[in-house]
C-alpha cells in the first residue's frame, strides 16, 4: 500500500499482519463507511499495540468529522466536532515528521471540500442554528490551515462543445453559462462577483425566466428524475458525501453516459469538468435532473 513506509516510519512497528487492519481502515473511508470506520478504529484504540499509532486515530477523526455533517449524527453526538478535531490533532502531533499525513494529503485536501460544502449548506438553511455554523468555522479553520485544496487535474476549462440537434433554449443556457469560466467561488455568492454552485445554476436559469430553488438539495428535490444515458445539455447533476445532496453542476456533454459539467468549484471557481476522469466527482455521483422540457 502506498502509506506502508511511513507506517514503519511514524509508528511503532506492530508486524505486517497488523498493517492490514489499517488497509481496511482506509479501503473503508474511501468507500464512504464511516461508521464501519469508526467502529473498527474504536476496537484497535482500545488494543495496547495499536494505543501509539498513528492511523486509527486518524481515521476514527476523519469518520466522526464526516458524520458530524448528519443531522441525525449531531443530534446524538453533539460534541464530536470538537472531539474529533483534538483526536485529528493529537493524531498529528504524533507524526513527527509529518509523512503519514503527506501520504493521506488527499482525503485531508477532500475533506477540506466537503466541509466547505457543509458550511455552504448551513448558511443557505434559514432553519440552522447560528452557533452551530460559527463552531463549522472556527473548526475548519483550525483543521485545515496550511491545507492545500484540490488541484485536480482533470478540473480543467475546455472548449464548449458542439451541440447538435438540441432546442435553442439547451443551447442557449450552456453558452451563457461558459461566459463566467474562471468566476471565483463565494460561500452564498449567486452573482458574477463569486458563486457557490447551486447560486451558479438558480443564476444561469433565472436567466431564461426558469425558476429553480437556491439550495443544491431543494434543485435535487424539484427536478424530473433522469437516467444518465437520458441527461442532454441544460440538465443537472448532482452529487452526495455523507449528508446528502451538497453539490450541482450544469450538464454541458453526454457522449453514451460520460458527462462533462460546468459548476462553481471550491478550489477553482466556474470550471469544466469531466466527471468521468475525476475520481472525486464520479464517487460522489448522486443523481441527474432536469428543469427544462423539449
Amino acid at each position: 500500500m502506498r502509506f506502508l513506509l511511513a507506517l514503519f516510519l511514524v509508528v511503532p512497528l506492530v508486524g505486517f499482519a497488523q498493517n492490514k487492519h489499517y488497509d481496511k481502515l482506509e479501503m473503508l473511508y474511501d468507500q464512504g463507511h464511516y461508521k464501519k470506520v469508526l467502529k473498527s478504529s474504536n476496537k484497535l484504540l482500545r488494543a495496547k499495540e495499536h494505543q501509539q499509532a498513528i492511523l486509527p486515530q486518524y481515521y476514527n477523526s476523519l469518520a466522526r468529522l464526516q458524520l458530524f455533517r448528519n443531522e441525525k449524527w449531531r443530534k446524538r453526538n453533539s460534541n464530536d466536532l470538537e472531539d474529533a478535531a483534538k483526536l485529528f490533532a493529537e493524531a498529528k502531533e504524533k507524526d513527527q515528521n509529518g509523512i503519514t499525513f503527506k501520504a493521506h494529503s488527499y482525503e485531508i485536501q477532500s475533506l477540506k471540500r466537503d466541509y466547505a460544502s457543509f458550511l455552504e449548506e448551513l448558511q443557505q438553511d434559514k432553519k440552522s442554528n447560528a452557533q452551530l455554523i460559527e463552531r463549522v468555522k472556527t473548526v475548519s479553520a483550525k483543521l485545515f490551515l496550511n491545507v492545500n485544496d484540490i488541484q485536480d487535474a482533470n478540473e480543467k476549462v475546455s472548449a464548449p462543445p458542439v451541440v447538435v440537434n438540441l432546442s435553442d433554449l439547451r443551447t442557449n443556457l450552456v453558452k451563457f453559462a461558459y461566459k463566467f469560466q474562471g468566476t471565483k467561488y463565494r460561500s452564498g455568492g449567486n452573482d458574477p462577483k463569486g458563486f457557490d454552485c447551486s447560486g451558479f445554476v438558480s443564476f444561469v436559469f433565472n436567466e431564461y425566466k426558469i425558476e429553480v430553488p437556491r439550495i443544491s438539495r431543494e434543485q435535487q428535490k424539484l427536478s424530473t428524475p433522469l437516467n444518465a444515458i437520458d441527461v442532454q445539455p441544460g440538465d443537472l447533476v448532482f452529487f452526495a458525501s455523507g449528508s446528502g445532496v451538497n453539490h450541482v453542476g450544469i450538464v454541458v456533454e453526454n457522449k453514451n453516459g460520460f458527462i462533462t459539467m460546468i459548476h462553481s468549484s471550491t478550489s477553482q471557481g466556474i470550471v469544466v469538468t469531466d466527471i468521468d476522469t475525476s475520481n472525486y466527482w464520479k464517487n460522489r455521483v448522486h443523481s441527474y435532473g432536469t428543469f427544462l422540457k423539449d
